[in-house]
């Protein structure tokens, strides 16, 4: 990984009240670090909301969570 991307805020932090307002409140949230949305889409993952929902909730294409789930399911195995 390259210097930019090391010292590169959004990929790093997360704000934790962003987060619960997309998953407890399910209000849109496209304004979410890189790190945010994958927690997001996590936390909204283990509640069992559609894919298609998730995506339109933090702002990403569909294949997008589908891969973030598929690489989820290999780290985890």
């Amino acid at each position: 990984m390259s210097a930019w991307h090391r010292n590169k805020r959004t990929w790093s932090t997360a704000d934790d009240d962003e987060i619960a307002f997309v998953v407890e409140d399910r209000l849109p949230d496209h304004g979410l670090t890189r790190l945010g949305r994958r927690k997001a889409a996590r936390q909204l993952a283990d509640r069992d909301v559609p894919v298609d929902e998730v995506a339109e909730l933090i702002g990403v294409d569909t294949r997008t969570v589908y891969r973030w789930r598929a690489e989820e399911r290999l780290t985890a195995a």
